[in-house]
């Protein structure tokens, strides 16, 4: 049966055609691809040969053209290039030769072969003797003698040769097309035929396969119908044979028993019933399994909430939602009185509050007696839509904590559904809980805020305090220690261990070796008594500090647990007990001195009759030490005032240059070995101050360049404007400051040690008075000196003069100036105040951008330089880049030299620099009032 399968047929024939396709197919490729193959052979085999002729006939058409040229020039290139155009021939002529040759092919290069050879041994040598003799007539003779015949006939032949060749060629061409379609033809009626197989095999299988099977489908439909079989199998020793036969027995199976079938399908329709009644029991029982998953995911869920959060209202939130879930109650709340949280259902947070100050004295009396209760009442808004009377079922519980206060109180209501006494059981249980996690929150929150205070308070102290325990725990630092000892404070990633905490320190201090002793014997166990300390901290930018550090033992229950160490920074206390030495050994000496001379020279003038030139000299004496005795006095009154807080200043308006006059007219009677030089350079040296005050200084500051100048010299005092202050400078040729002292010299007491000061004497009062006046008044003192060249003082007070930015007449154009000198804008605006202009003046580039922004000048005056390394350039670009004051006119006044980058980046036509006539300034910003394009001007230096 297996060999007359329809699926082998079929297989076979496909094998078949497959095979014959194939067969076809590749015969007809190689005829095709060795015709074509010919053909191209043909076409290039023609055109090569047509390409040779050409070559010779070009050649020769040269080479006679070279040769007359020669006959008629006697150019000896000329000949050359005739000679070469022969061997150029003689080439193409081989190479013409290793084609396949026609005989007329033959036979014409034959001509040519023999001609060049005639032409070049016999005729071309005599053509050359008559050039040579002059003798054209011969050589015309010669040329017409027949010898170029050979030639024209082979020009014309290359001619007519190349012609041939194309229509050969296009012969071919044709011919290859008529092929072709040939060949396409002979493919169409291939391809007709090979479709006549699947058409065959579609024929066969309907007939032999889709027949039939239609033929056993209808017996099976009407099989289906009536019940009875009436279906004959076919005799077919093939698939669908068997098949035929296979269905023919299965009906005559199936009717033989649809009896049984019919009995047992009875006895399950009995059987149905039973079954559908326990899969609904089952259904119900899953459902309630489900639902106390559920309700037991979501109380574990509680349970964890419950456990471990450390949030109150999340704790409520999550317990409130878990109870409404559960027990399906329709409003209510859950409240947490200690803190206010609470957590609402179906109430609006208006009624809640009217509950708790209204109705919580009722619900906190009864549950005083009973731990929760339940109040039916008639339903009022609950009751909906509802049209007979329906109730209401408050379910009322409240825990006390142990202070017995309410800790939780909820409300639960349900409509038209009590609660159980399961439920209300339930219910306060949890209630229980959640009582117990707040109390659990609140104790956290209270532990938390008390560590968090006792670390506040710990950082908060200036004293650094550092814990050593005697157990396995880890150090304990505060915050003002690290800042107290310049250490890196500790972070979560960065923590200081024991050794490296100690290492790092003992690295810092004088004589770690004490200090490690200390340490050692503070921190056994022990040691329980009071122990103290000190040393001395250097820090790489800081000056030394001294440290005081006292141990205290922390004993628990008779056990020392550990060790607390107490730093302090002591080093004004130990400055200031030094400056009582110093001052005490000063007024030893300072006091004693001139009371020496008072003292002994009275006693002279009571004791001894003398005449009254020394009793002048010696009453001048009593009179000199008694004014220095004052002034000594004064100067520690001032100072003990200052230090108070009491001194008190006459603020009015002075003129430094009248101060420095009164000073110097004062002290050049006292120094005529001294020039005191005076150099105004200010616009204005008007300050709010005490005239005494400033005075003293200037006679302090002046009286010590002559002091310390005592081999004579110059005093020099300069003053000058800068920015918003007058600056004053005082410079001498005397002994000079060591730089490493420089930064004590306004130090109370303090007077640097060399062998002129201690001639020179003095408290080390005068320059400490002098800084406390300067900055009473708002202003900075600073020196500057070299040793053995001499030493400047400088001093600043802020000056009362400025350009006020508020009142500005707004009926005027505004104009704002941006300088660093005050003096500048205070010039430049008489010179436009004077042109009815209203002038603003700004020295920072952000200030002087935001009042451009908002007052839209009608120019801008920049200078380049600024305070604080700021650059004109800056504001410029700012107003370039917004558009609301791209437009504004600005106008450059500056001293700086060309910048060619920037003035191509910002369109600058000219640069001149400071100074310039204040007229160009004014003109400029008339002309540029009208202009709407922003540009930028520089004014013109006459």
């Amino acid at each position: 049966m297996q060999k007359k399968g329809i699926r082998q047929q079929y297989i076979k024939v496909f094998i078949v055609s497959i095979v014959i396709a194939i067969v076809g197919m590749a015969s007809m490729y190689f005829y095709a691809s060795n015709t074509w193959d010919e053909l191209d052979d043909q076409q290039q085999n023609s055109y090569a040969k047509s390409k040779q002729i050409e070559e010779i006939s070009d050649s020769i058409q040269d080479l006679f053209f070279r040769i007359r040229g020669y006959y008629a020039f006697q150019i000896e290139d000329e000949l050359n290039h005739a000679y070469q155009a022969i061997e150029d021939i003689h080439s193409h002529s081989k190479e013409f030769r290793s084609f396949q040759l026609n005989a007329e092919e033959q036979q014409i290069i034959a001509e040519i072969d023999s001609f060049l050879i005639e032409y070049e041994k016999v005729i071309l040598p005599k053509a050359i003797q008559f050039v040579e003799e002059n003798d054209y007539d011969s050589l015309r003779n010669l040329a017409n003698s027949g010898a170029n015949l050979t030639v024209n006939s082979f020009i014309k032949y290359a001619n007519e040769y190349k012609d041939s060749s194309k229509d050969k060629q296009r012969l071919a061409t044709d011919h290859t097309m008529q092929q072709t379609k040939y060949f396409f033809l002979i493919i169409t009626i291939f391809g007709f035929i090979f479709l006549l197989i699947p058409i065959y095999m579609v024929w066969n299988v309907i007939h032999r396969v889709v027949k039939p099977i239609e033929e056993i489908t209808h017996a099976a439909d009407q099989y289906e119908t009536e019940g009875t079989v009436l279906f004959h199998p076919i005799q077919t020793e093939n698939e669908i044979g068997a098949l035929s036969q296979s269905i023919h027995k299965m009906m005559e199976r199936i009717q033989m028993n649809e009896q049984d079938l019919l009995s047992q399908n009875e006895e399950l329709i009995t059987q149905q019933d039973e079954l559908f009644n326990r899969q609904t029991k089952m259904e119900f029982a899953l459902s309630e399994a489900r639902f106390s998953r559920v309700r037991l995911e979501r109380y574990n869920g509680l349970s964890h909430i419950l456990s471990f959060s450390l949030d109150k209202q999340e704790v409520c939130d999550q317990t409130f939602d878990y109870l409404n879930q559960v027990y399906q109650s329709d409003l209510g709340f859950l409240w947490l009185p200690s803190s206010g949280i609470h957590a609402l259902k179906g109430i609006s947070q208006e009624f809640f509050d009217e509950i708790k100050y209204e109705r919580l004295e009722y619900i906190r009396t009864r549950l005083e007696t009973e731990s929760y209760f339940i109040i039916k009442r008639e339903a009022e808004y609950e009751k909906g839509i509802a049209s007979s009377i329906t109730y209401v079922y408050d379910f009322v519980v409240g825990i006390y904590n142990v202070d017995n206060e309410l800790s939780v109180v909820s409300v639960l209501s349900r409509i038209g559904k009590p609660f159980t006494e399961d439920d209300q059981k339930d219910l306060y249980g949890l209630l229980k809980r959640i009582a117990i996690a707040v109390d659990r929150i609140e104790q956290y929150e209270l532990i938390s805020h008390e560590r968090q205070l006792n670390r506040n308070i710990l950082d908060s102290i200036n004293e650094g305090i550092r814990f050593v325990s005697n157990r396995d725990e880890k150090d304990k630092y505060n915050a003002a220690l690290f800042d107290l000892l310049g250490m890196e404070p500790e972070t979560e990633h960065n923590a200081w261990s024991r050794e490296e905490w100690t290492e790092n320190f003992l690295k810092q201090i004088h004589d770690p070796v004490r200090y490690k002793a200390f340490l050692d014997e503070a921190i056994q166990s022990e040691s329980t008594k009071f122990i103290t300390n000190e040393y001395v901290l250097s820090l790489p930018s800081e000056q030394s500090r001294v440290m005081n550090v006292y141990s205290v033992p922390i004993i628990i229950q008779d056990e020392k647990v550990g060790t607390i160490f107490v730093h302090r920074d002591i080093t004004h206390e130990h400055e200031v007990n030094k400056m009582k030495t110093e001052l005490v050994s000063t007024v030893s000496h300072e006091l004693r001195t001139p009371l020496s001379s008072i003292l002994g020279f009275s006693e002279l003038l009571l004791n001894k009759d003398m005449d009254d030139t020394r009793k002048k000299r010696y009453l001048e004496t009593i009179h000199s030490e008694a004014n220095r005795l004052t002034a000594l006095i004064n100067d520690f009154l001032d100072l003990q005032r200052m230090e108070a807080g009491r001194q008190s200043y006459t603020i009015e308006d002075i003129s430094i240059n009248e101060v420095v006059e009164k000073a110097v007219a004062n002290l050049l009677i006292q120094s005529p070995h001294h020039t005191i030089k005076v150099q105004d350079l200010t616009y204005s040296s008007m300050v709010r101050a005490d005239y005494n005050r400033i005075l003293q200084v200037f006679t302090n500051l002046v009286g010590n360049a002559i002091k310390f100048s005592p081999d004579g010299g110059s005093v020099n005092i300069t003053l000058f404007n800068q920015q918003d202050a007058v600056t004053v400078s005082i410079a001498d040729e005397g002994i000079g400051i060591p730089s490493d002292t420089i930064g004590h010299l306004f130090e109370k007491f303090y007077r640097f040690d060399n062998s002129y000061s201690r001639k020179i004497g003095g408290t080390g009062l005068g320059l400490s008075i002098c800084k406390e006046v300067i900055q009473d008044h708002n202003g900075k003192i600073w020196a500057d000196s070299e040793e053995n060249v001499g030493t400047t003082i400088f001093f600043s007070l802020p000056l009362k003069q400025q350009l006020s930015i508020e009142k500005i007449d707004f009926d005027k154009p505004l104009v704002v100036i941006v300088e660093d000198d005050v003096s500048i804008p205070l010039l430049l605006g008489e010179e436009l105040s004077s042109k009815d202009f209203s002038v603003i003046h700004h020295s920072k580039v952000s200030k002087a951008f935001a009042c451009i922004e908002k007052r839209k000048p009608a120019a801008v005056v920049v200078d380049l330089m600024l305070d604080e390394g700021e650059s004109g350039w800056d504001l410029i670009s700012k107003m370039k880049d917004h558009t609301q004051t791209e437009s504004i006119p600005i106008v450059i006044s500056s001293s700086l030299e060309k910048e060619p980058l920037l003035m191509e980046k910002f369109h600058v036509s000219e640069f001149l620099t400071k100074p310039y006539p204040l007229s160009n300034l004014s003109s400029i910003i008339m002309e540029t009032m009208e202009r709407s394009d922003g540009l930028i001007l520089y004014p013109q230096n006459d």
